[in-house]
């Protein structure tokens, strides 16, 4: 085979369909995703938040336990005491010590604060649930962030493999000029014109190589690693091309993270409102406690003293009046749960135009991968065409450039097309709420 036809054939190849590499040790998607969801600073504060939420939810935080508590005094006292008596007897002593100790353990219960503590657990539940919904949505965007980047990382790599088979077939072009000039059959300007082309292209490269180092780092950041932790990935993307606007809008209103959070803090400020009218209702509390009591003196008239007993009471509050503050609190818990219902058709209205020109986005590459395709097709075939004409001296160099750069722009074209088509898709499976429980 000459060197002729084995460029010819790189090339085609490169263009047509992704060369097949060594698939050991290659990075996977999945893999990925894995190691981002392990490491990612993001993920592990979310999962903290969550875990914050899980212990408030209780209900001894929400006021419905019991409270007990155990003191233990000791004190001690040095005075000088002087005493007249009623029989005009006296007692004087200098530095008379004394000393005394409590044992008291108090155990205090709200049986009743107007229905405030069982609304205070259901909003820590709900709490919960948003604090939960909030760290699904940091994980799913970390995904789609992962999966955004280990695409580019490929799309990259594909441009990367075309200007590579470019500068191969700038490099045959070269060598056919300079072989043409050194035999008389064409001029000093047509091979410096292929050496300039072959600089440009190899300088194309540099930049592509640049290009596809940036992405893998971007990669590597998301998936806390080193930057420059070395990575090897697959030669293709391979995008569904089957995915229904109904369906996904249909699975985004029941399954977004993001809506689903927000609905939940319209609860929360529901709950919060009915805790601040539960507070127009008394408090009422059981009481009881057991007290242990000494005390030792040198003077007066008692100069030793013990007691132990048993305590019990109820006892209740009831605020009348306190410059309104409870109906301006009630207030301003009614504006608060209105905006939040604000806030939570705003964001619909905004997930389902970002869901609609996404799909337009998605329905488009397709579209663009059936055309492209023909085009890739065609402007490679061109370039074969063009190469071996120029190899026979048939035509100049301007044609076998021009077709060249067709090629490479028809090839690049495909490879955006397809890559637009799975990041849309990627974009899709985040607003409908599955990207996470997809094969990401």
């Amino acid at each position: 085979m000459t060197q002729l036809a084995y460029i010819l054939l790189v090339f085609s190849f490169c263009l047509l369909s992704p060369i097949v590499k060594a698939q050991e040790n290659l990075l996977t998607l999945e893999e990925a995703v894995r190691i981002g969801l392990e490491n990612n600073f993001a993920v592990k504060i979310t999962q903290n938040d969550m875990d914050i939420a899980t212990n408030n939810y209780s209900r001894g935080n929400a006021g419905m336990l019991p409270n007990a508590d155990l003191l233990i005094t000791r004190d001690y006292d040095i005075q000088d005491s002087e005493l007249d008596f009623a029989n005009g007897d006296g007692q004087t002593v200098n530095s008379a010590r004394s000393n005394s100790t409590t044992i008291s353990g108090i155990v205090s219960w709200t049986i009743f604060d107007g229905t405030r503590m069982f609304v205070t657990y259901d909003k820590l539940k709900e709490i919960q649930q948003a604090t939960n919904l909030n760290a699904q949505t940091t994980v799913e965007n970390l995904i789609a962030d992962i999966a955004s980047a280990y695409y580019t990382v490929i799309l990259e790599q594909e441009l990367q493999t075309v200007i590579q088979s470019a500068v191969e077939l700038s490099d045959v072009r070269r060598a056919l000029a300079k072989t043409q000039y050194e035999v008389g059959r064409t001029s000093k300007l047509e091979y410096l014109a292929a050496q300039v082309d072959y600089n440009a292209d190899t300088s194309a490269l540099i930049s592509q190589r640049e290009q596809l180092y940036n992405a893998k780092v971007d990669l590597n950041t998301l998936m806390a690693q080193s930057p420059d932790t070395p990575l090897s990935v697959p030669d293709q993307i391979d995008a569904n091309l089957e995915l229904q606007l109904a369906e996904l809008k249909e699975a985004m209103l029941s399954a977004n993270p993001q809506l689903l959070q927000a609905r939940q803090e319209e609860n929360i400020a529901y709950l919060t409102a009915r805790e601040f009218r539960a507070d127009r209702w008394p408090q009422i509390s059981v009481n009881g406690g057991y007290n242990y009591a000494t005390s030792e003196a040198e003077a007066g008239f008692v100069l030793g003293r013990r007691a132990n007993g048993f305590a019990y009471g109820i006892s209740a509050r009831w605020n009348l009046f306190n410059g309104f503050n409870k109906t301006r609190l009630i207030q301003n818990a009614q504006i608060a749960q209105e905006t939040q219902q604000y806030f939570t058709q705003d964001l619909r209205l905004q997930l389902e135009s970002g869901l609609e020109k996404t799909y337009i986005n998605y329905a488009n590459s397709i579209q663009l991968i059936e055309l492209e395709t023909e085009n890739e097709s065609i402007a490679r075939e061109r370039a074969e065409i063009a190469l071996e004409r120029y190899r026979l001296g048939n035509s100049n160099s301007l044609e076998l450039r021009e077709a060249q750069r067709n090629a490479v722009a028809a090839a690049g074209r495909l490879l955006d097309a397809v890559y637009s088509t799975k990041i849309a898709e990627i974009e899709l499976m985040r607003l409908s709420g599955k990207l996470a429980r997809s094969n990401y």
